[in-house]
């Protein structure tokens, strides 16, 4: 009984996260708007606006990254995307910390969420980044100086983790 409950749950998970993706609303959402007056309707389309505009612009700088970003080299947006070049760190748990990169990676609004994609690096770059995005990392993506960056935040990760 007790799996059947959890199948039916992970059932209705699976197709509420199917339909999110083409946009549509949720049983439970469509009914609460049907139960607002007039007033309430248009101060909810107020706020469905503000919400669109800030879809159809990319996330702040502030709103990007996570913990596991030490250092952004650049930072371009397009649209309603952020590009960013970045050096990040292997989990702090780790023997050792490691800091990797630059890392072409591509941030989003999706719902009150930033996304992210890493953006694979390789002979395809060129072509998995917009033209715009590729001319504005391609001079900082195999600097000799990216190595003395690297050791630098390894370093400076590395004497934070042992005093903290």
């Amino acid at each position: 009984m007790q799996a059947q409950i959890e199948h039916e749950r992970d059932e209705a998970t699976l197709k509420r996260r199917a339909g999110r993706s083409k946009g549509e609303l949720h049983p439970s959402l469509i009914e609460k708007l049907a139960n607002c007056n007039l007033l309430q309707l248009q101060n909810a389309k107020k706020l469905c606006d503000r919400y669109i505009k800030r879809q159809r612009n990319p996330p702040t700088e502030q709103a990007c990254g996570d913990g596991y970003t030490v250092h952004v080299l650049r930072s371009v947006t397009l649209k309603n995307a952020r590009f960013r070049l970045e050096f990040r760190r292997t989990s702090l748990r780790a023997e050792k910390v490691y800091v990797n990169g630059p890392y072409p990676r591509r941030y989003w609004w999706d719902g009150s969420i930033v996304k992210s994609q890493h953006v694979r690096k390789g002979k395809s770059l060129r072509r998995n980044l917009p033209k715009k995005v590729w001319l504005a990392f391609r001079d900082f993506l195999d600097r000799p100086e990216n190595e003395q960056i690297r050791r630098n935040l390894s370093d400076k990760i590395e004497a934070e983790s042992l005093h903290g």
